[in-house]
């Protein structure tokens, strides 16, 4: 059975900040205009009542994600200290030797589905031993159930035959759009059992939760509780309406990340860009091969991201069949080893990774502008316990901090990256 989903920084070139003159801010309001009103130098000899208006122009103060410092939380099972595991979602007839030759990089991780009673993919086991890669296997409900034996039985018997081999691997048990009737208690009392028993018959096996449409956080009944889990995933499959606009994916991944950064390792499971849709029959391969790199550029700012399963698979979106696949496209192929050969994103399992602090990315956003970085009150306020200085900017109706009158921080702004970094006063 081919799972249905819809489901849903590293290395970064830091800029230092540069010591800027004094004088009193003024604010900067973002509402359209044809040209800017002032001069930069202009603006900081206005009174506080002064707006700065700006247009979309070039040097318009741009929003930058803020990633700050804090005490590392216990890192999850096969997470890495910094970056992301690069993974695929192959159809099964794309052999991994052959998916690999194409893409001209190795990668860590790759993904089968199973029924609960199935027999143990073995053949696809070797390969993935052969390939020295992780197996990620997505084990569901059967659709039939059998009458002669439990499933508490057969989960016995497949995490007994899964640690016969001795292999660190991912299980995504039980995603919930495969559950049927079952209710939010007895799902989580069936997947805390099958952590139970893997945990005592096959000990590498990282349990994984995969989040549903529906209310994607820790108060959903159907979450397990953070201390039977170890990764959470989201389904991030960006698709093509009927005029072929592609759908927001990051808004649906800010709301997630936020929710679960500081409990488990995230996993985008899988990640897919559609090319063509039947709503359209539009192909769009040049202005997917540019969202591809783009989207894979933007992950580097979500540091808990600790893994990345593209969808390779024709078949994960039938009722609109959106084509996310990129194996037959080599502009798409060319794009995605572009992508993933930056140094962020990880080719080999990270057993016995471990960090003294991580990077947390702020729920606000700052600004970089003409050289000058402005940090959100919100964010010092809520989430560093950092008073606001008395002098402060104004920025589409909230108040900013410009970095310059922030002591005791290294605040740096990496353009190539677009993040603002803030490292110091940890949790």
């Amino acid at each position: 059975m081919t799972i249905i989903k819809l489901l849903l920084i590293a290395i970064p070139i830091l800029i230092t900040l540069t010591s800027c003159q004094t004088g009193e801010p003024a604010p900067i309001v973002g509402t359209p205009a044809v040209t800017r009103t002032q001069s930069a130098r202009g603006a900081e000899q206005a009174s506080p009542e002064t707006a700065l208006v700006y247009a979309e122009i070039e040097n318009a103060p741009r929003a930058f994600p803020i990633l700050y410092r804090t005490t590392a939380t216990p890192h999850g099972m096969h997470e890495p200290a910094e970056g992301a595991y690069i993974g695929a979602w192959l159809s099964p007839e794309t052999p991994m030797r052959i998916f690999e030759n194409q893409v001209s990089l190795h990668h860590a991780i790759y993904t089968h589905e199973m029924q609960l009673s199935e027999e143990i993919p073995i053949t696809w086991l070797l390969h993935c031993i052969a390939m020295q890669a992780t197996p990620l296997i997505i084990i569901t409900p059967d659709e039939t159930p059998h009458e002669d034996i439990h499933p508490t039985q057969m989960i016995i018997y497949q995490a007994q035959r899964l640690g016969s081999f001795n292999l660190p691997m991912f299980i995504a048990f039980f995603p919930p759009e495969f559950i049927g009737n079952i209710s939010p208690t007895e799902y989580t009392i069936m997947f805390r059992f099958a952590r139970s028993v893997f945990s005592s018959h096959a000990p590498l096996a990282s349990f994984v939760w995969t989040a549903p449409y529906f209310d994607a956080t820790p108060q959903n009944p159907f979450y397990p509780g953070h201390d039977a889990v170890d990764w959470v995933a989201l389904s991030l499959l960006a698709t093509r309406d009927h005029e072929g606009e592609k759908s927001d994916i990051f808004s649906q991944l800010e709301i997630f990340y936020h929710h679960f950064q500081s409990h488990k390792p995230i996993m985008l499971l899988p990640l897919g860009i559609s090319h063509f849709s039947r709503g359209d029959y539009t192909y769009r391969t040049h202005e997917t091969a540019a969202e591809i790199r783009q989207v894979y550029d933007t992950l580097r700012s979500f540091p808990r991201i600790g893994a990345v399963i593209y969808a390779d698979n024709l078949t994960l979106s039938p009722e609109s069949w959106n084509d996310f696949s990129i194996s037959a496209e080599p502009i798409l192929l060319a794009a995605y080893h572009e992508a993933i050969a930056h140094p962020h994103f990880l080719s080999i399992l990270e057993t016995n990774a471990a960090a003294a602090t991580r990077w947390t990315r702020s729920k606000n956003q700052g600004y970089y502008w003409e050289g000058r970085i402005y940090i959100s009150a919100q964010t010092l306020s809520n989430e560093l316990n950092i008073p606001l200085p008395r002098q402060s900017t104004e920025i589409n109706n909230h108040h900013f901090a410009e970095a310059r009158h922030l002591s005791g921080l290294n605040i740096t702004a990496c353009q190539d990256q677009h993040v603002i970094f803030i490292d110091g006063h940890l949790d």
